[in-house]
């Protein structure tokens, strides 16, 4: 009796990290539509101003959501007393 090993390593490889990245392209997106809807909207510029970003590496893949205005950082931690904590 005869065993023949076949090695799909590769494949499974690419088949994870292909299903990982679609995964975090989803995740971003709605973390991303939950943070537009979720923004205060004066004139919309802020809300329209988040984004994401898929960061893929061979040992650690990450996703981010932010903006580049100014203006979402008060909008996120507050002013004065108001601030975070206490301290804007």
């Amino acid at each position: 009796m005869s065993v023949e090993f076949t090695d799909n390593t590769a494949k499974f490889k690419a088949a994870l990290s292909s299903t990982l990245l679609a995964f975090l392209h989803e995740q971003g997106g709605e973390i991303q539509s939950q943070t537009i809807r979720n923004s205060r909207v004066d004139t919309g510029q802020t809300s329209g101003s988040y984004k994401y970003v898929v960061d893929a590496r061979d040992n650690e893949s990450t996703v981010a959501v932010g903006s580049d205005l100014q203006n979402a950082i008060w909008e996120e931690f507050g002013t004065g007393e108001y601030a975070l904590h206490g301290d804007g």
